[in-house]
C-alpha cells in the first residue's frame, strides 16, 4: 500500500523496444538497467496490495518473442523473473492465456537448466526464479493446461539434470518442492515423470551423482499415495512383458524352430535382464520409499508360485532383501507373503532353494528377531538332499558377525546341524561347514573364555565337533581340520603373548569331551609322524646333496626319498601333486630352505622363532621355485609346532601350579609334552620340579605334579635336576608317602644323577622291614622297590636272591585270605584290593622288574626260571597260585602277570626265547577271561599298544582275533581298527606278506590249541569256530590279498605241528574251513582267486614240513566236515556268523557300568597306567594306546 493507504502502483515505464511493433529490443546496455530497474520493483511489490491494472502493459511488453528468445541469456534470466513476480502478483489467476503460459514455462525451464553454473553472474537471477517458482507454487499453473505432460516432464529432466552434491541444501529443497508441486497438482502423473524419478534409482546413477537419488528418494517418500499405483503398473508392465517374451521364447524352442528359437534367445536374455533391472529397483525403492511399494509387495508373492524359475529366483532374493530391510514390519504387514516366502524352501529347484537359504540366514544378521521363526527351515535345508544346497547353508552361516542379538537368535538345533555337516559326504560342504564352524567359534570366544552358561551350553561344543573329525581319517578333512585349528580356532596369529596363547589353548581344549581330546591329540600325534617322516626326507635330501655317485650306488637314496615322498603325500589331499613337489624339492639342494623346515619342526623353538623360519624358508622355495610353494607351503605350516609349543610351557605348569579353572587342562596338556615333545621341558624342568609344589596339603595335586616329573623324566632318562630340598622331599615320600607318591617319587630319585647312595639306602630302609608284617605302609614299600629293582640294580642286587624268595615263599604263596563275602562287585580298582592283595600285586611286579634291571650277563638260570615259573603259574591258573582266596585278587594278579609276561617279550630276543608257545597260548586265552576289566585292560591297554609298537614277536597277533565273541562292540571295533590301520601295514620287507596276512596260519594253530576245540562233537565244533576265522577275513581280506590268504590257508597241509598229531589233524581241518569261508568271501565280493605266485613257509617254531612219505598217504577225503558244508550252504548270508559262544567264553561277561561318582576334578590328567607306573612302556605307549581307540563307537574303561 502505499503511504495514503491506497493500492500500490507499478510506477517505472520501462521503455525495452525501439520501435512500437515491440520487434526490436532496445541496446544491451539500455536493456539490461531497464529490466534490472523493473525487476527491482516489481520483486517490491505485494500481491496483496497491488494494483495489477498498472502491470497490465509490462505484462504484454514481457511476453514478446524479442525478449522470450534474445541472445542474450541474462537478458532471458531477467525477463523471465519479472515474469515470475507478475505471475505472483496475479495469483492465483495469471494474465496469460494457455499458449502463453506454456512459452513461458519453456522459458523458466530453459533458465533453469542453467542451475548447474553457480559461476554464471546471472546464477542469482536463475536462483531467484527458482525461489519464486517453490514459494508462490506456480507450477500448479500447468496442472491447468491441456496438454501438461510435456512441460511436466521437461521440469522433472531438467531439475534431475541440474542437481549436484555440491549444490546450497536450500537449493535441493526448493527443486524438491517443485518436483512435488508437478505431481501434487495434475490429476495424472505421465509416465516419463516416472521412468525420470525410477532412473535416480539405478546402481549407475546412485554411484554417479548420489544427490539425484537422494532427491527421488525424499520426493518418493513425499509422493508416496501418489506414486504407488504408478509404480505398480511400472513393474506390473516391465514383469508382464518379460514374462510373456520368456513363455514365448520356450515355445519357439518347444516347436523345434530353430532360426526363431535363436532370436528367441536373444529376447529371452533381455526380458530376463528386464526383469533383474525391475526387481533390483524394488530393491532400492525398498530401501529408500518402501511406501511407494503398497501395491508391489503382493506382486512379488505372486511371482514366487510361477512356473518360470528364473522369476522366482529373483522374488525369493528380492522378498529376502526386503525382509532384511524392512524385516519384522514387513512380515506383519504382509503375512501371506512372508509364510509363502518361506514356504520357497522347499522349492523344486535347488537354485531357488539357495536363493532362499542365503537369505533366510542374512536375517540372523538384520532381523534377529524374525529370524527365530526359520531355525528349523535352516537346519532341514543343512540337509538338503542337494549338495550345493548344503554348502551354500553352511558357507552363509559362516559369513556371520556375531552380535549378541545373533547369538541370541542362532537356535542349538542349527548349530548341531552345522556341526553335522562337517561330516558330510560332499568334500565342499565339509570343507564350508568346518571354516563356518571355527569361523563362529572365533567370534564368540571372548563370550566362552569369560565362561558364559548360555555361550558354553550353544557354542561350547564347536572344538569337540571339529576334533571328532579325526575318527573319519580322511587325508582332507584332517588337512583342513590342522589349518582351522592354528587360524580361527586357536587364532596364535592375531595373539601377541604368549601369556594368552596358553590362556586360549587351555579354553578350547577345557571344553573338549573326552574323546574329541582323543581326536585332538591323534592330530598332534599325526602333525608327530609328519615331523618324523619330514625329518627323515631332509636328512636323505643333504645325504643325496653331499653323496658321490658311489654312495647313491643303484639309486638306494632316490629310492628312499621317493619312499618318504609317497608316505608324506598320503597325508596330504592331492597326493599327487604332493608327492611330485616332494621331489623337485629333494632336487632343489638348498640348504636354507632345508633348514628353514627343519627350524619349523624344531621343538626348541618358540612360536616367534618358528613362524620366522616358516616365513623365511619359504620366501626363499618362492624365489627357487615358485611352482612348489602353493603345494608344499601346506607341509610347513602342518609340521610347524605352533599350536604345542616350548613358550607355553611356563604358563602350562603355572596353571597346574596355581590350580583354578583350567589346572585339569593344563596339567593332560603338560602330560602330553612330556611324552610327545619332552625337549620342550628342558628350560622348564626348574619350574617343573619346584619343591614347593610337593610340598602342598592336596594329595591328589601332589600326586599329579609327581606324575608329571616322571613322565618327563621317562622321556630325558637322567634329567631329573639333583638338589638336596628335592632329594630329601622325594625320599620322604618313599618312606612315609602314599603308594602313588612313595612310587613315583622312587623312580624320580633313580633318575638324579650321582643319587646311587640315595638309592642304595633306601632299598635297605624296604628291604629291612620286608617280612614287617605290622608294616602299615606294605604296598607304598613294595611299588617303591620294584622301581629301585629296574631302574636302580645295582643297589637292588644286593639283596635281589633274599628279596626274590621270599616274595615268592612269603607273599604269593602265602595263605590266601577268605574274600568271598566283600565279592558282591564284578570287579574292583586295585587300591580295594586291601593290603595283601596290593601286596601280591606289587611283589609280581618287583620279580619282573628285578629280570628287566638287570644286564643280560648278569641274569642266572635260576633267576629267570623262578620268575618265569611265577608268572606261568599265575596266567595258566587265572591269577591263582594255589586255591582259595579272593576272585579280585586273583583278576588283578593274573592282569598283572599276563602285563609282566609281555614286558619281558619286549625286552629283548633273550626273554623271548625264554617264552614258549604254551605261553603265548596262555597269554591269549586272557583276551577271553570272563572279566571285561581284565581281558579289555590286557588287549587294549598291553597287548594291542605293544604289537602296534612292534615291541614284541608277531607270535602274538593271532590272539587278537580271539575277540571274535567278546560281547562290547566297541573292544571289536577298537581291534579291527588296530589292524586295518596299523597292523596291516606292518611288512618285514617292502612287498612282503603283512604282519597280519602271515599270521592266518598262526591263528589256526592257536584255534587248533584253543581249550574249547572238542574232537567229540566235529560239527558244533565247526560251528563254534567259524566266527574266529570270519572276524579275521572281515579285517584283513581284501580283494588284493584274498588269494594269498588263500594259498597260506591250503599250504598248512604240507606242514605238521610240532609233535603233536591231533593238532596236526585239527590243523587240517581249519585249513579246509578258512579256505571255504575265504572262498565264500570272495564270492560274495565278486573277487577273483588266483594261483599265488610266489613261495611261501610257515613259522618254523610251529610248524615243520610233513615228509614226503605223510604226503603221499594224505587221505583223498576233505578234512572238513560234508555237513557244515551243506548247512552252511542252506543258510541265508545275514545269519552265518554263529552266535552260539564256546564253552570257554560262555561267561564272558559284559563292560560293567561305571558308578555316577566321578572324579571331583573335572577332566584331570590321568594317573600314569600300570605300564606308565612301570615305566617299561616304550614312550609311544600312551600313543598307541589312543590311536587304538580312535575307531571306538563306545569309549572303554578308563580305570587303571
Amino acid at each position: 500500500m502505499t503511504e495514503d493507504g491506497g493500492p500500490q502502483r507499478l510506477s517505472f515505464e520501462p521503455k525495452l523496444f525501439a520501435n512500437v511493433a515491440q520487434k526490436k529490443a532496445i541496446p544491451i546496455a539500455e536493456l539490461y538497467k531497464q529490466l534490472k530497474k523493473l525487476s527491482k520493483e516489481l520483486n517490491g511489490l505485494e500481491q496483496e496490495t497491488v494494483d495489477t491494472q498498472s502491470l497490465d502493459s509490462v505484462t504484454r511488453q514481457l511476453l514478446a518473442p524479442s525478449l522470450l528468445r534474445h541472445k542474450e541469456s541474462g537478458v532471458v534470466a531477467y525477463v523471465a523473473c519479472c515474469i515470475a513476480d507478475i505471475l505472483r502478483l496475479y495469483a492465483p489467476e495469471a494474465p496469460y492465456s494457455d499458449d502463453e503460459i506454456k512459452a513461458v514455462f519453456n522459458v523458466f525451464i530453459d533458465q533453469l537448466q542453467m542451475l548447474g553454473d553457480s559461476n554464471s553472474q546471472f546464477f542469482p537471477l536463475r536462483d531467484y526464479l527458482l525461489t519464486s517458482l517453490a514459494t508462490v507454487r506456480t507450477p500448479a499453473l500447468v496442472a491447468m493446461l491441456p496438454d501438461s505432460e510435456e512441460i511436466i516432464s521437461r521440469f522433472f529432466t531438467a531439475l534431475f539434470g541440474v542437481v549436484s552434491p555440491s549444490q546450497p541444501h536450500n537449493i535441493q529443497m526448493q527443486i524438491l518442492d517443485i518436483l512435488q508441486q508437478l505431481l501434487e497438482e495434475p490429476k495424472t502423473v505421465p509416465q516419463d515423470v516416472i521412468d525420470v524419478i525410477l532412473l535416480q534409482f539405478t546402481k549407475r546413477r546412485q554411484q554417479d551423482n548420489p544427490a539425484t537419488h537422494q532427491l527421488a528418494s525424499d520426493l518418493a517418500n513425499a509422493t508416496a499415495d501418489i506414486l504407488q499405483k504408478y509404480i505398480y503398473q511400472y513393474f506390473n508392465d516391465v514383469i508382464v512383458s518379460a514374462a510373456q517374451q520368456r513363455v514365448g521364447q520356450r515355445q519357439q524352442e518347444a516347436d523345434g524352430q530353430q532360426q526363431r528359437a535363436r532370436g528367441g534367445a536373444a529376447a529371452g536374455n533381455d526380458s530376463l535382464d528386464d526383469l533383474k533391472s525391475a526387481h533390483y529397483l524394488i530393491l532400492e525403492l525398498n530401501k529408500s520409499a518402501p511406501g511407494t511399494l503398497l501395491n508391489v509387495v503382493p506382486q512379488l508373492e505372486e511371482e514366487l508360485g510361477v512356473d518360470d524359475v528364473d522369476i522366482r529366483i529373483l522374488a525369493t532374493g528380492v522378498l529376502g532383501e526386503m525382509f532384511a530391510e524392512k524385516g519384522f514390519t514387513l512380515a506383519k504387514r504382509y503375512e501371506s507373503t512372508w509364510k509363502t516366502w518361506k514356504g520357497r524352501r522347499a522349492d523344486t529347484s535347488a537354485v531357488v532353494r539357495i536363493q532362499w537359504i542365503e537369505h533366510a540366514v542374512s536375517l540372523y544378521q538384520h532381523q534377529p528377531q524374525l529370524s527365530r521363526e526359520l531355525n528349523d527351515y535352516i537346519v532341514e535345508k543343512l540337509c538338503d538332499v542337494d549338495d550345493k544346497v548344503r554348502q551354500v547353508a553352511c558357507h552363509s552361516l559362516g559369513l556371520l558377525e556375531m552380535s549378541a542379538p545373533v547369538q541370541a537368535a542362532i537356535g542349538e538345533n542349527v548349530v548341531r546341524a552345522l556341526g553335522d555337516r562337517c561330516k558330510d559326504r560332499k568334500p565342499a560342504v565339509r570343507s564350508e561347514a568346518i571354516i563356518a564352524l571355527a569361523t563362529i567359534y572365533s567370534q564368540v570366544f571372548e563370550e566362552l573364555e569369560q565362561g558364559a552358561a548360555a555361550a558354553q551350553a550353544k557354542w561350547g561344543s564347536i572344538p569337540s565337533t571339529i576334533f571328532m573329525l579325526r575318527y573319519i581319517n580322511d587325508p582332507d578333512i584332517d588337512s583342513k581340520v590342522e589349518s582351522i585349528l592354528t587360524g580361527a580356532i586357536l587364532n596364535f596369529a592375531k595373539i601377541k603373548d604368549d601369556r594368552s596363547r596358553c590362556q586360549r589353548l587351555l579354553v578350547v581344549f577345557d571344553s573338549l569331551t573326552a574323546k574329541a581330546r582323543s581326536g585332538f591329540f591323534s592330530y598332534m600325534r599325526r602333525q608327530q609322524d609328519i615331523i618324523r617322516l619330514t625329518d627323515m626326507f631332509l636328512a636323505l635330501c643333504e645325504k643325496q646333496g653331499n653323496s658321490t655317485s658311489a654312495d647313491n650306488a643303484g639309486g638306494a637314496v632316490d629310492q628312499q626319498l621317493r619312499m618318504l615322498a609317497v608316505k608324506i603325500a598320503a597325508c596330504f589331499p592331492d597326493k599327487a601333486k604332493v608327492e611330485s613337489s616332494l621331489s623337485q624339492l629333494a632336487n632343489l639342494h638348498d640348504a636354507e630352505v632345508y633348514k628353514g623346515l627343519r627350524e619349523t619342526m624344531d621343538a626348541k623353538n618358540d612360536i616367534k622363532a618358528v613362524r620366522k623360519y616358516q616365513k623365511s624358508s619359504l620366501k626363499k622355495l618362492s624365489g627357487l621355485a615358485p611352482s612348489l610353494l602353493d603345494t608344499t607351503a601346506p607341509l610347513w605350516k602342518c609340521v610347524g609346532l605352533t599350536t604345542i609349543n616350548r613358550a607355553l610351557v611356563p604358563f602350562l605348569i603355572e596353571h597346574v601350579s596355581g590350580g583354578g579353572r583350567f589346572v585339569a587342562a593344563a596339567e593332560v596338556l603338560i602330560s602330553y609334552i612330556t611324552s610327545v615333545f619332552p625337549e620342550m621341558l628342558r628350560s622348564s624342568s626348574a619350574e617343573l620340579f619346584d619343591v614347593a609344589a610337593l610340598q602342598v596339603a592336596d594329595m591328589t595335586a601332589t600326586e599329579e605334579r609327581l606324575v608329571l616329573m616322571v613322565r618327563f623324566a621317562k622321556a630325558i632318562p637322567k634329567s631329573v635336576p639333583r638338589s638336596t630340598e628335592l632329594e630329601n622331599q622325594l625320599a620322604a615320600f618313599v618312606r612315609t608317602g602314599s603308594l602313588k607318591q612313595a612310587k613315583y617319587a622312587a623312580y624320580l630319585i633313580t633318575q638324579m644323577d650321582g643319587a646311587q647312595s640315595l638309592c642304595a639306602a633306601l632299598t635297605g630302609d624296604v628291604v629291612d622291614n620286608l617280612d614287617n608284617r605290622h608294616l602299615e605302609r606294605r604296598a607304598p614299600s613294595f611299588a617303591a622297590l620294584a622301581r629301585f629293582a629296574q631302574y636302580a640294580p645295582n643297589a637292588f642286587s644286593t639283596y635281589s636272591d633274599r628279596v626274590s624268595q621270599f616274595l615268592v615263599q612269603s607273599v604269593l604263596l602265602a595263605a590266601p585270605v577268605d574274600g568271598s563275602a566283600d565279592e558282591t562287585e564284578d570287579w574292583v580298582s586295585r587300591e580295594a584290593l586291601g593290603e595283601v592283595g596290593m601286596t601280591k600285586v606289587y611283589a609280581t611286579k618287583i620279580l619282573t622288574s628285578w629280570l628287566l634291571g638287570l644286564e643280560r650277563q648278569a641274569l642266572t638260570r635260576d633267576g629267570v626260571q623262578l620268575v618265569l615259573g611265577t608268572l606261568r603259574q599265575l596266567v595258566r591258573n587265572g591269577g591263582a597260585m594255589q586255591e582259595g582266596g579272593s576272585v579280585h585278587e586273583r583278576q588283578h594278579l593274573l592282569l598283572t602277570a599276563a602285563g609282566c609276561m609281555l614286558k619281558l617279550a619286549a625286552a629283548g630276543p633273550h626273554f623271548e626265547k625264554a617264552l614258549n608257545t604254551v605261553d603265548m597260548l596262555s597269554l591269549g586265552l586272557v583276551v577271553q577271561n570272563p572279566c571285561y576289566e581284565v581281558r579289555s585292560g590286557f588287549l587294549l591297554n598291553k597287548l594291542l599298544p605293544a604289537l602296534v609298537a612292534q615291541r614284541i614277536h608277531v607270535r602274538y597277533i593271532p590272539a587278537v582275533f580271539l575277540v571274535a565273541y567278546e560281547p562290547e562292540p566297541a573292544v571289536r571295533e577298537n581291534v579291527r581298527h588296530a589292524v586295518e590301520q596299523r597292523l596291516a601295514l606292518m611288512r618285514p620287507t617292502p612287498g612282503s606278506p603283512s604282519a597280519v596276512e602271515d599270521c592266518i596260519c598262526r591263528l589256526l594253530y592257536v584255534l587248533a590249541n584253543h581249550p574249547d576245540w572238542d574232537d567229540t562233537q566235529p560239527l558244533p565244533t565247526l560251528e563254534l569256530f567259524a566266527p574266529y576265522i570270519e572276524f579275521y577275513i572281515s579285517c584283513v581280506c581284501l580283494a588284493q590279498n584274498v588269494s594269498l590268504l588263500f594259498c597260506y590257508a591250503g599250504e598248512i597241509k604240507a606242514y605238521r605241528s610240532k609233535g603233536d598229531a591231533v593238532v596236526t589233524h585239527r590243523l587240517y581241518i581249519l585249513s579246509e574251513l578258512a579256505q571255504y569261508l575265504l572262498r565264500e568271501k570272495s564270492l560274495a565280493a565278486n573277487w577273483p582267486v588266483n594261483v599265488y605266485p610266489g613261495r611261501l613257509t610257515l613259522p618254523a617254531d610251529i610248524f615243520e614240513p610233513l615228509p614226503e612219505a605223510d604226503k603221499a598217504a594224505m587221505p583223498r577225503t576233505p578234512f572238513l566236515d560234508p555237513e557244515f558244508v551243506t548247512r552252511r550252504a542252506k543258510m541265508p548270508a545275514a545269519g552265518k556268523r554263529s552266535r552260539v559262544k564256546p564253552a570257554g567264553v560262555a561267561k564272558i561277561g559284559k563292560r560293567r557300568q561305571k558308578p555316577a561318582a566321578a572324579s571331583k576334578r573335572k577332566g584331570k590328567a590321568p594317573a600314569l597306567s600300570d605300564d606308565d607306573e612301570d615305566m617299561e612302556v616304550a614312550d609311544d605307549d600312551d600313543e598307541v594306546a589312543e590311536d587304538v581307540e580312535m575307531s571306538s563307537v563306545a569309549e572303554t574303561s578308563d580305570e587303571d
